[in-house]
């Protein structure tokens, strides 16, 4: 009540807010927010259903590119396309930017979840007393959204009360429920008895029945509660018919006409190349057409699991084999039962359309069985199956729908659509289930073979002895293998210390400094012969070359290394944009041309990548201006050598590495390894200062330096970034600006990292402004001239200890190679990586 007085108050002294779409920040939020729908791909006519058949579009092709064949590329990812398609269909309550914005803040639930949500694939739950049919399925993609609240007033009541107006929507489909308090309540003590997990409800309150509660909030919180009841259901693949009836949703008819649409959209009388056909049972397929073609009154059940299996042996022999094992009664029961769940037409019209269909249907003349007791008749001889009569062939997408939502099978798969052809498995995810089950069954069975040897062991006699002696023979010869490698061990041990102990003593002597002149010298030559030319020094084919590179100071997990060879057509100049990283001399790319980025074997240039070589000579050792002055003198062909950014696939997430290390199963060094690839990556922390307020910031790892992003790098990064005209049209491309990792960043050397503490050791820690940070996710780099880093870890005690941990062995790493003994002997520390010089051949 209090917020709702002083955002009256607020709007009343202040005025309305102006529609900013800047306040979004996200480009793409900013977009789908000016026009939703043509981020969905209608057109501003679209009408709902056409709205909810292009959601149910992008799901479907999210969903292909894991499950399914492929299939076009979806227009959004599931989170854009949720809000442009709450934005089209008008669910939610937005008038300005601002409105979607505290949505997203408070309600992020609206707009989370997975493609496979809008699928029927849900399984029910067992409510008492509410009419369930087991094989009605459900979809994930259920919002409630507060609307309002209205004061109602019962004759038997005292005193009025407050019912809430909720907007539910689900699979695309809207209608409003109005519900009390009490009734919520009533809800949540039902759902306590039949699940196992229930989450939290809102708690009573006396406020609320004298009218002094805030009632927008209680409603938010009801609403929130449904939704979180059906997402806990949805994770483990259930949904509650008590919630959805509480919610007034007809689940049976949302199944059937979404198990229509669906089929439709992924049924096709083509083929995908390399795919197969997957046969269905034509009596399933019936009782299907009935349950997506029922309406209204003559709503059927649906068909139940596939009922492949009649097809795996002739349909004539097992059409009579289903029948003759049951008796007249039992027969007469059966079909009773199945008239009676078919279909809610009245019995007498039912009876007259049962006699016309046995008196027409080619199927019951050719498969009849006796209807009279002791009554037998000789089974008909089997004939082929035969496609349209017996079954049918569908592609592998629809065929892995229907198995998700009703299950069944089994999978008979053929490279035609004849049944009689030779079984075949397709390429892509038909072949890893394949390999799956394949690898399932060996597994099977080498326990079941393991089972019979130990039980034939304990049982039959003589067994024990010769297995004993078995055992003996391997115990034996993996003691000879044991020793024999810890002898070859032992000597190799020696072997390494005569060659140590050789190559100091000809390190010793002149010849070692002579060859080392000979090296410098051949160097120099090389620089003064390209100079006189105009040149630089480039390897000839064959031919000895001397290049100088820079070595690392601590190893990181080496990333993937590319070699892209640039000829002249390619020309004038490199279709690359080559920038400097802001402190350091490293060289990157900052942005590729769009039509190489498009040919093949180029398109694994991606921007932040790092330039290594030049024409085979190493750039680790030069300044970013040397490095831009060879490019610029290289001669065609340019070939370049490139390491790639490290992405979320190629590093192990630290909550992995803590749960292996808790189990005992991740040594030190694989630890500090997997720790190194989330710097290079970039871990996500806040920054204390001396002087400002902590801001968020991202700290990154390489072979020399750590650096971070500066204050308002986001900031920055968006204001750079330009937008220029097309030369064909008046449409306007956005060209990248400045790089976060690169261009934004502050960083200091390796060598100048001096020791790591743990807490709020350092004074930035103690000023006002820090006082509020946690003390078991603070921790402090002391750098050489009294300077700090001060890093507050987002995580919890276990990962600030285990980066301390990780820049306490970096920063031992680095000092071992920062200290050296000269030709004099006197230990001497270095201020930058070494550089030397090394012989290669060039190229072919």
């Amino acid at each position: 009540m209090a917020s709702y007085l002083y955002n009256s108050l607020k709007r009343i002294v202040v005025g309305e807010e102006d529609d900013d779409p800047s306040c979004l920040k996200d480009p793409v939020t900013m977009a789908l927010y000016e026009d939703p729908l043509k981020g969905l791909g209608l057109k501003q006519t679209a009408m709902p259903w056409d709205m909810r058949d292009a959601l149910r579009t992008n799901c479907l092709n999210l969903v292909a590119q894991s499950s399914l064949n492929r299939r076009d590329k979806p227009l959004l990812p599931h989170k854009y396309a949720l809000i442009a398609y709450h934005l089209a269909a008008k669910t939610l309550k937005v008038k300005k930017a601002q409105d979607l914005k505290r949505l997203m803040e408070e309600e992020p639930h609206l707009f989370s979840g997975r493609p496979t949500d809008m699928l029927q694939i849900l399984r029910p739950v067992h409510c008492a007393g509410v009419p369930t049919n087991s094989r009605v399925r459900a979809g994930a993609m259920l919002h409630v959204i507060y609307d309002d609240y209205v004061l109602c007033q019962d004759p038997g009541d005292a005193l009025p009360h407050q019912q809430y107006v909720c907007k539910v929507s689900y699979c695309g489909r809207q209608h409003f429920v109005r519900r009390r308090f009490s009734e919520f309540k009533l809800l949540h003590d039902k759902l306590q008895k039949e699940l196992l997990v229930v989450p939290g409800f809102p708690a009573a309150d006396v406020s609320y029945k004298v009218g002094l509660g805030d009632y927008s909030a209680r409603g938010k919180a009801l609403c929130r509660y449904a939704c979180r009841v059906h997402a806990s259901l949805g994770a483990r693949g259930m949904f509650s018919p008590r919630l959805l009836a509480f919610l007034e949703i007809d689940a049976a008819r949302v199944h059937i006409e979404e198990d229509g649409r669906v089929s439709k959209m992924l049924d096709s009388t083509s083929q995908v190349s390399g795919s197969v056909w997957h046969m269905v049972d034509e009596f399933w397929l019936k009782k299907w057409r009935k349950f997506v073609l029922g309406r209204a009154a003559r709503r059927y059940e649906p068909p139940g699991p596939i009922t492949n299996e009649h097809l795996l042996e002739s349909v004539a022999r097992t059409r009579y084999l289903l029948t003759e094992s049951l008796t007249v009664e039992e027969r007469k029961k059966r079909q009773k039962e199945l008239d009676e769940r078919a279909t809610t037409v009245p019995p007498p019209i039912r009876r007259e359309a049962r006699l016309e269909f046995d008196q027409r249907s080619a199927a019951v003349e050719k498969y009849q069985t006796p209807l009279e007791e002791d009554s037998k008749e000789e089974p008909v001889q089997p004939e082929p199956a035969t496609i349209g009569k017996h079954y049918r062939a569908i592609n592998y997408d629809l065929w892995t729908y229907w198995r998700m939502v009703h299950g069944g099978g089994p999978c008979i798969s053929r490279k035609t659509k004849e049944i009689t052809s030779p079984p075949a498995c397709g390429p892509g995810q038909e072949a890893v289930s394949r390999l799956q089950r394949f690898g399932r069954m060996c597994i099977s069975k080498q326990q079941r073979i393991a089972k019979f040897w130990n039980h034939l062991s304990g049982t039959a006699a003589g067994v024990r002895e010769v297995l004993a002696d078995a055992a003996e023979r391997r115990i034996r010869d993996r003691v000879d293998r044991t020793l024999g490698a810890a002898r070859n061990k032992r000597t190799e041990g020696r072997l390494r210390l005569a060659a140590r102990y050789t190559q100091r003593m000809w390190r010793s002597k002149r010849a070692y400094a002579f060859n080392d002149e000979n090296v410098k010298v051949m160097k120099h030559a090389q620089e003064i012969f390209a100079r006189a030319d105009g040149e630089v020094e480039h390897a000839s084919a064959g031919a000895p070359f001397v290049v100088e590179e820079g070595e690392r100071i601590v190893q990181v997990g080496a990333t993937e290394q590319y070699e892209i060879k640039f000829t002249e057509s390619d020309g004038p100049s490199l279709p690359i944009v080559f920038k400097r990283h802001s402190c350091s001399e490293l060289t990157y790319v900052h942005s590729v041309g769009k039509d190489m980025a498009m040919k093949k074997g180029r398109d694994q240039l991606v921007p932040d990548s790092v330039l290594l070589v030049v024409q085979s000579y190493p750039v680790s050792s030069l300044a970013h201006d040397q490095v831009m002055h060879r490019l610029r003198s290289a001669k065609w062909p340019v070939t370049l050598r490139f390491s790639r950014p490290l992405t979320d696939n190629d590093v192990t997430p630290l909550a992995r590495c803590l749960q292996l290390e808790q189990q005992g199963e991740l040594p030190d060094d694989l630890k500090l390894q997997m720790l190194k690839r989330l710097l290079s990556k970039g871990v996500s922390v806040k920054k204390h200062g001396s002087r400002k307020q902590a801001y968020d910031t991202v700290v990154y790892l390489n072979e020399t330096m750590l650096f971070w992003r500066v204050r308002d790098a986001l900031k920055q990064q968006a204001n750079s970034k330009v937008r220029k005209k097309k030369k064909t049209d008046e449409q306007q491309e956005e060209v990248r600006g400045l790089s976060l990792k690169y261009d934004l960043t502050k960083g200091v050397g390796l060598y100048d990292l001096r020791y790591v503490r743990v807490g709020k050791i350092s004074s930035s820690f103690k000023r006002y402004a820090s006082k509020k940070a946690p003390q078991d996710r603070c921790l402090s780099l002391f750098c050489a001239g009294s300077k700090t880093i001060d890093l507050e870890v987002l995580g919890d005690v276990k990962e600030r200890d285990a980066f301390a941990w990780a820049f306490d062995k970096i920063i031992g790493e680095a000092r071992a190679t920062r200290i050296f003994v000269d030709k004099a002997g006197a230990p001497v520390a270095r201020s930058e990586p070494k550089k030397r010089l090394r012989m290669i051949l060039g190229a072919h």
